[in-house]
């Protein structure tokens, strides 16, 4: 497939996730099964393509714009496209996607710079095409672009130039604002735009931040979630250990490594698909970010103890549990969605664990009750996690279309259900019992709020650290003060997906 069809599909795929509320990576697998014609490499390059155009969309949108701009007064083509912006009218499909080639052409010319891949390399490894200097990306990507657009190659050339000089002027207007340290609301948006964060979330997290209003830290947030997540894997040390697995997947030509904070992980940043090997079937391996891998041991759950997952989805956590508790001990994954909880006992047999029950909830969650179908565990379980459903800001790197659709008004809809969620199942915590709550976001207000805000109606909850906890496995996080009952993971400082997770104690027991 020559290279601009691949542009074209790109920009074709990016349309339809950006029209449609539904997850982007099904989308795309619909995507790709309806276009069998599309070969693997193909395939790999229009998803690598489409997924760091969402990371970096702003900023390449910006580019883009201000380059068609820039030729249209040699171009009828693109006249009538900016004349015609945001209306779908009788444009043709060509006229359509220009939008979407644009930030496609412009991820892949500046992609690198932006921070979220080199894209020329990966059309070098799809397509064979050398790696070029800066002209000849130019000239290669404006032809192609060119050539999809139905423009002259000429015009194509032109835009491809103008793009790459309007990317420019944005990085070094940016680097005088950082020269400054000065940041007025326009220097604010700039900035956000840059590191493809909108304006408000960005705001929030520099209101966060210790000393507050920092923005070289939000900053340094923004730009961590451009790159892709590596793929992160957790042992399952009941049969197995870290090294062996990492000596198999070496010899069987995975690039892989420890995991920095968990000691049961292993990472790679390569695209692989374990699911299919012998060490997936048998239950020696779970796919599993290192950062969920870090509740199991911020929970350091005890042989014997009764654990309640209360939204144990399709119950990674609840292996992990089982595999730190050595089989000894009871644990009750509960959820309201059948179609995710149907799938841990499955794993669960083939982790070798025999001490998960699963209880799907059909019942409506109210504060201050548990469950009709969890009565009979009221203040009975030694632990319970809550693991709430959530923005899911924490795995932007996985799923970038989650921060163009969170607004402040949904952000307050999460908020206000994970306190519902938490007051529902804090009832079946014991006397002197912990209470587990995280989540894989990296918005205050769905983490140390909710937690602020629950200890406040709940005193016979306290705080309770977790570094002695950690350290009962082994586990050390870098700057955890040892007082510390939060803790907020982020690719920026631990290079996890985003993750928050407390610790409190019932009765405030030792």
């Amino acid at each position: 497939m020559r290279l601009p069809s691949l542009l074209g599909h790109s920009a074709q795929l990016l349309r339809i996730i950006e029209h449609s509320p539904r997850p982007a990576d099904v989308l795309a697998s619909e995507y790709f099964r309806s276009k069998k014609y599309i070969g693997a490499k193909e395939r790999r390059f229009i998803a690598q393509a489409v997924f760091s155009s969402l990371r970096g969309h702003s900023v390449f949108a910006y580019c883009a714009h201000e380059a068609l701009k820039h030729i249209a007064h040699d171009t009828d083509a693109v006249k009538a496209h900016l004349q015609e912006h945001g209306k779908v009218g009788r444009r043709s499909s060509a006229e359509m996607l220009f939008d979407e080639l644009g930030v496609i052409t412009a991820c892949c010319l500046v992609g690198n710079q932006v921070g979220v891949g080199n894209m020329f390399a990966t059309i070098e490894q799809s397509l064979g095409i050398p790696y070029q200097d800066l002209e000849g990306r130019i000239i290669a990507l404006g032809e192609a672009f060119g050539e999809r657009a139905a423009i002259s190659q000429d015009a194509g050339v032109q835009f491809a130039a103008a793009l790459y000089e309007y990317w420019t002027m944005l990085h070094e207007e940016i680097e005088a604002i950082f020269d400054a340290d000065e940041f007025p609301e326009a220097a604010q948006e700039l900035i956000a735009k840059r590191y493809a964060v909108p304006h408000w979330i960005m705001q929030a997290w520099q209101e966060g931040t210790v000393p507050q209003h920092d923005w070289f830290q939000a900053v340094e947030l923004a730009a961590s979630l451009l790159g892709a997540a590596p793929l992160s894997l957790r042992v399952n040390m009941l049969g197995a250990d870290r090294a062996g697995v990492l000596e198999i997947l070496r010899n069987d030509g995975v690039i892989a490594r420890e995991g920095k904070l968990s000691p049961h992980c292993i990472t790679s940043e390569q695209r692989v698909n374990l699911t299919t090997t012998n060490l997936y079937r048998e239950g020696t391996i779970e796919i599993q970010d290192e950062a969920s891998q870090l509740a199991g041991f911020a929970l350091a759950p005890q042989q014997g103890w009764r654990v309640l997952d209360a939204c144990a989805g399709a119950g990674g956590k609840s292996l992990h549990i089982g595999v730190l508790q050595k089989n000894r001990g009871e644990i009750i994954a509960s959820d309201v969605e059948y179609q995710r909880l149907k799938e841990l006992p499955v794993r669960a047999r083939r982790s070798g664990l025999t001490n998960i029950s699963t209880i799907q909830l059909t019942s409506k969650i109210t504060t201050n009750a548990l469950p009709e179908q969890l009565q009979r565990y009221k203040e009975s379980c030694d632990a319970v996690v809550v693991d709430a459903p959530c923005s899911g800001m924490g795995t932007v790197r996985r799923m970038p279309m989650t921060k163009w659709r969170l607004t402040p008004d949904l952000l307050r809809k999460h908020a206000q259900k994970q306190l519902e969620i938490l007051q529902s199942f804090a009832p079946a915590v014991k006397e002197d019992g912990v209470l587990l709550y995280s989540t894989c976001s990296l918005m205050p207000q769905e983490n140390e709020h909710v937690v602020r805000t629950f200890l406040a109606a709940n005193p016979d909850f306290t705080p309770e650290a977790l570094a002695p906890h950690f350290a009962e496995n082994n586990v050390h996080i870098p700057g955890l003060h040892k007082d510390a009952h939060t803790l907020t993971l982020t690719p920026a400082q631990h290079g996890t997906d985003g993750f928050f997770v407390a610790r409190l104690r019932k009765n405030g027991g030792a």
